[in-house]
């Protein structure tokens, strides 16, 4: 009888599902009901080049809309989300496993703004694949050529407010709370800039933390990759900023600052919010900036208001 009652215990056990799962891990739990793969490329390469099997294919696009007034790609109305989760079978009890080609940085930025958009949902139950398609192919791991056979989902999103913020709210924490700035160190600087940008510099008192840096190209497969650093856990602790910190995250247009969330997530933060138009909106606002200045937290320049 005993054992009857742990055997029935073990089958109604669900399997916990790492932050960053390994190509192993996923390899494992293929075919796994409630696992969803999505692979973000384009439909040739989907097709062409193959993919994980069971993977459902989108792209950056999908997840993003314009705001006509400032110009800024921003997330969109939550509903739309509810939509494109259920097409593609996605429960709220369902284990979602992202990962990227790495034909390009947009397919990258594309995985890690969705990372940032399933816990803006409060579905924290996803994940990135270590080291994208080239991590599963260099293995020499099953690839499917065929679109997988879906049944509609029923996810419903919990919106939770405490993962992202406004302009107001940046404005209004400066010199208060740390703020992270994930452009290129040119760009923090205010010696280069996107040429979408119409002005140079950054959020006074913010700090610089790149996510370029973190994007390598593998040997093999000749495709783009994430390699997260060891030292952002000891860069963060040097900047004073604790694990429960609440950290305000910058960038040019949303997915750099989504990216430095799915970092930290990793290493333990709790505390990140991402300003999703970012400095898109923020020129758009004739808010401040500083140039020519590097800026710590605890030591910066203050704008005259």
């Amino acid at each position: 009888m005993n054992f009857l009652i742990v055997l029935l215990l073990m089958i109604g056990v669900s399997f916990s599902l790492p932050k960053l799962v390994s190509p192993e891990w996923l390899k494992e739990h293929l075919g796994d009901p409630e696992i969803v793969i999505l692979e973000f490329s384009d439909s040739q390469s989907y097709l062409v080049e193959g993919h994980i099997p069971g993977a459902r294919l989108t792209e950056k696009e999908e997840w993003r809309v314009m705001d006509e007034k400032t110009g800024a790609l921003v997330k969109k109305p939550l509903k739309e989300y509810e939509k494109l989760f259920r097409k593609w079978g996605i429960n709220n009890s369902s284990k979602v496993v992202l990962y990227y080609k790495g034909n390009n940085t947009n397919e990258i930025l594309g995985a890690v703004y969705a990372y940032w958009i399933f816990h803006l949902l409060g579905h924290e139950k996803v994940a990135l694949l270590d080291g994208g398609w080239s991590g599963w192919s260099n293995k020499g791991f099953p690839v499917s050529y065929d679109e997988p056979q879906i049944k509609e989902g029923n996810f419903r999103a919990n919106y939770n407010p405490r993962k992202e913020i406004d302009a107001d709210y940046l404005l209004n924490s400066i010199g208060k709370k740390p703020i992270l700035d994930g452009r290129p160190v040119g760009h923090y600087f205010g010696i280069s800039k996107f040429p979408a940008a119409k002005k140079y510099g950054h959020v006074p008192c913010s700090i610089s933390l790149p996510w370029e840096w973190w994007i390598q190209r593998d040997k093999r497969t000749n495709k783009l990759l994430i390699k997260i650093p060891a030292y952002v856990d000891e860069f963060l602790k040097n900047q004073g900023i604790k694990r429960e910190d609440e950290v305000l995250l910058f960038c040019f247009g949303g997915t750099g600052a989504a990216f430095l969330y799915m970092v930290m997530d990793f290493a333990g933060y709790q505390g990140m919010r991402v300003y999703d138009a970012s400095k898109r909106e923020w020129e758009y606002l004739n808010y401040p900036l500083n140039r020519y200045v590097w800026e710590t937290f605890r030591d910066c320049r203050l704008p005259n208001r």
